[in-house]
This record gives structure tokens, C-alpha cells and sequence, in this order.
């Protein structure tokens, strides 16, 4: 009879980094499952205390976990991301720095400052372009 329970192969801080990693296992096509995650959501200052969010798989997966969280952190998802769909990071036309920063209008700033204190909702300020953080140039247009 298999080994059904669970080994923790990774902790998090912030639930949304373990959410996209037990993504990452299961398209590996390994069975993974989140643990005290509703407790970090509820309380985030619990997450210290219980370890962060726990990602678990079943101890039998748990050599190919490890070795999938190794080569991510080593990049080689990000290489070969960038390999087969030729991945271009946006650069400062002026000195070529991949450094950019999002700039947002004032006005639509102040929006979100009002919206927040009548209704409660939040609409998230337009980006009206982009600032290389190493030269100061300004940039317009998507991303």
C-alpha cells in the first residue's frame, strides 16, 4: 500500500507565491496541496507563527517536488520560457537598462485615494509610462 501522507517541500510567506508554485508542480504532473493558507489570509501576522503557507505534496512525489522547486530557483524554467517564446524585456531606449519603473498621474492616484475612503472598492491608477531607474529617462507606451 502507497505512502499516502503528506510531506511539506516548501513554506511561504505570501500565499500568492504558493498558489503559482503548487501550479508549477501540478503542470509537472506531481499532486500538490496548500496547507494553513486560510489562516495566513485571515491574519497575516500568523504566518510566522505557523511556518507560512505550507506547500505539500504525498511523500512518494516528494524527490520530484525538490527537484522541480531546485530548477526553479536555478532558472531553468526561465530560460527555457524565454528560449521557445523569445521573451523581450522592455529597455530604456536612452542606455539600454532593463531597470524600468511604472509612473502614474497624480490625478489617477488621488482617485484611488477617494474611492478607497467612500466606497471601499479599489480601481487601480492607470500607468501612463514607464522611468528607467538608471538614468531617469522617461518612457511612454506599453510595456
Amino acid at each position: 500500500m502507497p505512502d499516502k501522507r503528506l510531506v511539506t517541500v516548501e513554506s511561504f510567506t505570501n500565499p500568492w507565491d504558493a498558489h503559482v508554485t503548487r501550479g508549477l508542480l501540478e503542470s509537472e504532473g506531481i499532486p500538490a496541496t496548500l496547507a494553513s493558507e486560510h489562516h495566513v489570509w485571515a491574519n497575516w501576522p500568523f504566518s510566522l507563527a505557523l511556518g507560512g503557507v505550507c506547500l505539500e505534496v504525498p511523500r512518494e512525489f516528494a524527490a520530484r517536488a525538490h527537484d522541480v522547486l531546485r530548477r526553479l530557483r536555478d532558472g531553468e524554467y526561465q530560460a527555457v520560457l524565454e528560449e521557445q517564446q523569445d521573451v523581450q524585456t522592455s529597455r530604456c531606449e536612452r542606455c539600454g537598462s532593463a531597470e524600468l519603473r511604472d509612473v502614474r498621474s497624480i490625478w489617477s492616484v488621488l482617485l484611488l485615494v477617494a474611492t478607497i475612503g467612500l466606497s471601499g472598492v479599489i480601481f487601480p491608477p492607470h500607468i501612463k509610462g514607464w522611468k528607467c531607474m538608471a538614468c531617469g529617462n522617461r518612457l511612454s507606451g506599453a510595456r
